[in-house]
């Protein structure tokens, strides 16, 4: 694999004899360098290729490094010049190792590396977690509310996300918002339901009367417990709600 940082250094230092481009698997244009040099001789060749070596160094360090991976890092996007390949006569996605071919006319986003859009997802639903963390922490339970949501969309599977946001509605008393990300934070893997028993800041659904249908149907949803929200019950349990300032905030960090 192509490094940026190495056909940067190339093109700065040895860019005058195409140096850069027998890296960039470019041999042609790299002896086009070397003809123009001999041509031109050493005093009138060699300011000009230094030149064009140094823009090209220009030019590749203002590169995404996305881009220069599709350029330079796969055969099968580019050819050897750095030019788009022919677009195929069917608008499909064709497999080639580990690369991914796309019509040029689909949207950018869709012609990105998976393994590299998922780790930008995953690192901005971290982002996102720790911030609703820090704001729940801070007693902000809108602002955490707002945070979670937002690392949802980079990553609705997280078990742990969906389990803070569920402990945020509970303090806002949002009964109905609570229960459904419980539910969904033990559909997609969340198994310690002694947290949901002993957690503080879940203290508030525990007190309904639909907490104990929804813990005899093994912490899960269902038609009779959603009936009971909706009817907005009042309370009739002796657990007492604890106070948002009394809450000792303990949430997951990770999955």
């Amino acid at each position: 694999m192509k490094k940026k940082f190495v056909a940067i250094l190339l093109a700065v230092v040895a860019g005058g004899f195409g140096a850069h481009k027998f890296y960039l698997r470019q041999p042609e244009l790299g002896v086009a360098y070397l003809a123009l040099f001999i041509w031109l001789g050493r005093f009138a060749g060699m300011p000009l290729t230094a030149f064009l070596g140094w823009y090209d160094a220009y030019k590749l360090l203002t590169m995404d490094d996305a881009e220069f991976d599709r350029r330079y890092n796969s055969y099968f996007f580019r050819d050897r010049f750095g030019r788009r390949l022919e677009k195929s006569k069917e608008k499909t996605i064709n497999r080639k190792g580990r690369y991914i071919m796309i019509d040029d006319d689909a949207p950018k986003s869709e012609r990105n590396y998976p393994t590299v859009m998922n780790f930008k997802k995953r690192r901005e639903a971290e982002s996102f977690k720790q911030s609703g963390i820090k704001k729940f922490k801070e007693f902000d339970t809108k602002g955490a509310i707002s945070d979670f949501k937002k690392a949802l969309e980079s990553n609705p599977d997280d078990f742990a996300i969906h389990f803070n946001i569920a402990c945020a509605y509970s303090l806002e008393e949002q009964a109905m918002e609570s229960f459904k990300h419980l539910d969904l934070a033990v559909a997609n893997g969340f198994q310690q339901f002694e947290r949901i028993l002993n957690h503080e800041a879940l203290a508030y659904i525990r007190v309904l009367p639909a907490f104990d249908a929804y813990k005899k149907n093994q912490y899960r949803l269902n038609e009779h417990i959603m009936t009971l929200l909706q009817t907005k019950t009042v309370q009739t349990k002796e657990e007492p709600l604890e106070l948002v300032n009394k809450i000792p905030i303990e949430l997951i960090k990770e999955k």
